[in-house]
């Protein structure tokens, strides 16, 4: 029979009340909270009615693992006034109650000023990180990716993730606000404050387990999209970080060694992650150039002009997601020679393909914001709007329906090369 058991949970500052009827229950069945190492560690012995208090200690850091000398003074202090210490970890210090008329450790109004600091220290450090990165992948998202990350529906999942974890953090910012105000009044009735209740545990559920179903459920789009590397990359990150946080809670390092730890972690993790994504990076674009047959590629220079030479360089890439799909192709002929004198001829396109329409106005504007000097070409191409741009060579931007080509060419395309480019690539209807 095992005397020690480890459970995995956690609370949150505003939660010290139910953190201590938890700890109550646990002694009423004969397990005893006895540290903090990688969950919470308990031993068997008699069932008592032990009664723990919990409280968030001021001078505490979200970096503390083990009992700083501040919190031992603290703990002596407490000790003297009949509260024996048991652990500390962050701004948590957990007391048992050794005679039954010792005093409250704190007033009800120090204690709700205590937790309301903890609190937000944590809602800081928790939060900050996540709303610049969610503004920073938003303004990315509607301005440099949007015509590709709009057709890639793990980025988008993940840009959901963030967003919704961002809300989640400004909505309990407010909640906080609101339970400030009524600890307060209670406090200003005399009434005590219960800290905690079914309304903090689904919010503290959330919290703990929201990022698991968020990685899970993206390794698995990872997957059924066939972007094995990145299920690879997801689970090699997870792996390291879970690794150091599983040391550091086991080895419980002093606030200066946490600090450096956690450092050294960080810069460790870099070291194999960067390789990683460096080779993939490597790997994937050498299996995309020199890879594609001609049949493979839909359009080719040869489908509607004259040409010498042979293929010497192709390129392509592609998205297909919930809302529509990009198509990308290069391809370059070499050993001939153009209108404007170069040894080679060029000529990629990108196809946007989408039912919802303010998708493709989108994309259309950003191209457009991107085109100086343009001709309107609507009529020549049959579509609902066309520009020609270019000094040397010629870029088209075409709108149609639910399509949207965006296509350069070494050379002006004429009415008779435009019709062919358009049954090649079924856009509109063919006349």
């Amino acid at each position: 029979m095992r005397n020690r058991k480890r459970v995995l949970k956690g609370f949150h500052y505003w939660e010290c009340d139910s953190f201590g009827d938890y700890l109550h229950n646990m002694s009423a069945e004969g397990w005893h909270f006895v540290e903090w190492k990688l969950g919470l560690i308990f031993e068997r012995g008699e069932s008592r009615d032990y009664y723990y208090d919990v409280e968030a200690f001021p001078k505490g850091s979200e970096m503390d693992t083990r009992p700083e000398p501040d919190t031992e003074e603290y703990a002596e202090y407490c000790e003297a006034a009949g509260w024996k210490f048991i652990d500390s970890k962050q701004r948590f210090c957990v007391f048992r109650r050794e005679q039954e008329d010792a005093l409250p450790i704190v007033t009800q109004e120090e204690r709700l000023q205590n937790i309301k600091k903890a609190g937000w220290r944590k809602w800081v450090s928790d939060s900050i990180g996540m709303l610049f990165i969610t503004i920073l992948i938003w303004l990315e998202f509607l301005t440099i990716n949007f015509e590709r990350w709009i057709f890639f529906d793990l980025m988008l999942f993940l840009i959901l993730a963030v967003t919704v974890g961002s809300i989640t953090k400004i909505l309990e910012c407010f909640v906080m606000i609101l339970e400030g105000h009524k600890k307060k009044a209670e406090i200003a009735v005399g009434n005590i404050p219960y800290y905690g209740g079914k309304f903090q545990a689904a919010a503290r559920f959330f919290r703990n387990y929201m990022w698991v179903f968020v990685i899970t459920i993206a390794s698995v789009i990872a997957c059924i999209q066939k972007y094995y590397y990145l299920a690879v990359i997801v689970l090699v990150f997870v792996s390291i970080i879970f690794l150091i946080t599983a040391v550091i809670a086991v080895r419980r390092p002093s606030r200066a060694d946490n600090w450096i730890f956690q450092i050294g972690g960080v810069l460790g993790l870099l070291m194999v992650i960067i390789p990683v994504i460096v080779f993939i990076a490597i790997t994937a674009g050498d299996q995309q150039i020199n890879n594609l047959s001609m049949q493979e590629i839909p359009l080719l220079q040869s489908d509607y002009k004259e040409i010498t030479g042979k293929i010497d360089l192709t390129d392509e890439g592609h998205f297909q997601g919930v809302l529509g799909s990009m198509s990308y192709f290069l391809v370059r002929y070499d050993e001939t020679t153009n209108s404007v004198g170069d040894s080679s001829d060029s000529l990629w396109y990108y196809v946007y393909e989408s039912s919802h329409s303010w998708i493709l106005n989108k994309i259309w504007k950003q191209h457009l914001d991107k085109t100086d000097g343009a001709r309107d070409c609507t009529q020549e191409w049959r579509a609902e709007a066309a520009v020609c741009s270019g000094s040397r060579g010629s870029i088209y931007t075409v709108l149609y329906q639910e399509k949207l080509l965006y296509l350069y060419s070494n050379d002006p395309l004429d009415e008779e090369q435009i019709d062919i480019i358009r049954m090649k690539l079924k856009l509109g209807e063919i006349m």
